[in-house]
């Protein structure tokens, strides 16, 4: 974020400030099933309460605190107040650090501040957030079963600190079934430039609705979306290391530009096949001042920052 200074000990690179942290915290990723553990988001589950949204009649147990005396005067019932139990959020992070995120420094960067963004509104609003990259990092240890301010910061630690990883594969449906086995549902959210995630529709049906929630989020650099290259060039995959000599010109730019379009296309059919939401961020946009608003206009995040 332009002129932003570092939380303290938050992972200087990222660039977040206490002001902007105090804004996610007003925000929350919009989902369809939060558990049955206390958490901060308004629950389906109505129990005793001073919290009042209804009255129901009274049953032996219930919270004497509870009885709407008043109401108990103007009826021959006994009733008690009900209120709506807060409720957490199983909410799964899985972060592209693959080589190829890296090979253009603004992706990586916005990558990992999006990572961080959500990680952190989900934490403070009390939801159980795990964190896990692919591939697997050497020196990764995989995180979850967390939540508050706390884990907030060394999630934003630990995203500073990380470094993408060569892999002979970048298979997503190994890591999205490690990151929610043993778990009852909630979101997932992948964060990656997918140009080599190939068994996404096999690993899209491991999350299957309505226990869970799918987002993938799709960032791309400028000098992917819109090539300039012009002349001749030797080109180097960032994954393999295999070298390609190619003389780029109008009309293979043009070529390009159709073929990101298929890409696009299949990715959308894809999503749109398991009930996910594909949303295409490009690197160049602000965190702070593009990428979270158009997430609220989409309705994938709620809350007033």
């Amino acid at each position: 974020m332009r002129g932003a200074e570092s939380a303290p000990g938050a992972g200087a690179d990222l660039a977040f400030d206490e002001a902007f942290l105090r804004r996610l915290e007003r925000m929350s990723l919009r989902l369809g099933r939060v558990s049955q553990t206390v958490g901060g988001r308004p629950g389906s589950r109505r129990v005793p309460a001073a919290d009042f949204i209804d009255h129901r009649p009274y049953s032996p147990g219930d919270d004497l605190r509870h009885i709407d005396w008043n109401a108990a005067a103007r009826h021959d019932e006994v009733f008690v107040k009900v209120g709506r139990v807060m409720q957490s959020a199983d909410v799964q992070l899985v972060l592209d650090a693959s080589l190829s995120m890296a090979v253009l420094p603004l992706k990586w960067q916005r990558a990992r501040q999006l990572a961080a963004a959500l990680g952190w509104m989900s934490l403070a609003h009390g939801d159980r957030v795990g964190l896990t990259v692919f591939p697997q990092h050497p020196d990764d240890a995989p995180a979850g079963a967390s939540r508050g301010i706390g884990p907030a910061r060394e999630m934003l630690r630990r995203l500073a600190r990380l470094e993408p990883v060569p892999s002979e594969s970048t298979a997503l449906t190994p890591v999205l079934e490690r990151s929610i086995r043993g778990r009852p549902g909630g979101l997932v959210v992948v964060i990656s430039d997918f140009w080599l995630v190939d068994d996404l529709d096999r690993a899209l049906a491991l999350a299957p609705l309505p226990r869970w929630n799918l987002l993938l989020l799709q960032v791309l650099d400028p000098a992917e979306l819109r090539p300039e290259l012009d002349g001749a060039f030797e080109l180097i995959d960032a994954e393999s290391g295999a070298r390609r000599s190619l003389n780029v010109d109008a009309a293979m730019r043009a070529a390009y530009r159709q073929a990101l379009l298929r890409r696009l296309e299949l990715l959308g059919r894809v999503a749109s096949r398991h009930g996910a939401s594909h949303s295409l961020l490009p690197a160049s946009w602000s965190i702070e001042q593009a990428i979270i608003p158009y997430l609220q206009r989409r309705a994938i995040l709620e809350g007033r920052a």
